[in-house]
């Protein structure tokens, strides 16, 4: 009974020599600063949006998934390119050129957006 509790004494002490010498030896590694409060890592490019533009927007990640705030910005901004090429297709004397399957067009949702 002995043999084993100085092996598991011995094996505890080596341990944490162990330990010790990576925090010696490697540091305890400083944190990242936090992020600013409003501060974003999600862009869109100034002027007429392309898929690809869309495709490769990165959202930040919260604790329940992807900042509301982020999202509910890109939305707004795709949805605002798409009503002025819609405006444009109207304007230019051919007449609509879409259907709106899901009914009478719809005010665009208001709320405060990200800054950039």
């Amino acid at each position: 009974m002995l043999t084993v509790v100085v092996y598991v004494v011995l094996t505890l002490i080596v341990a944490a020599a162990l330990f010790a010498l990576s925090v010696v030896v490697f540091g305890r590694s400083e944190p990242l600063p936090a992020v600013a409060r409003g501060h974003t890592v999600t862009s869109l490019p100034e002027g007429p949006l392309r898929g690809d533009d869309l495709r490769s927007v990165r959202f930040g990640m919260s604790a329940r998934g992807y900042t509301m705030s982020e999202v509910d910005w890109a939305l707004e901004e795709a949805a605002a390119e798409i009503d002025r090429l819609r405006a444009r297709l109207d304007g230019a004397g051919n007449g609509p050129q879409h259907s709106d399957a899901a009914g009478p067009e719809r005010a665009p949702a208001s709320g405060p957006g990200v800054t950039r």
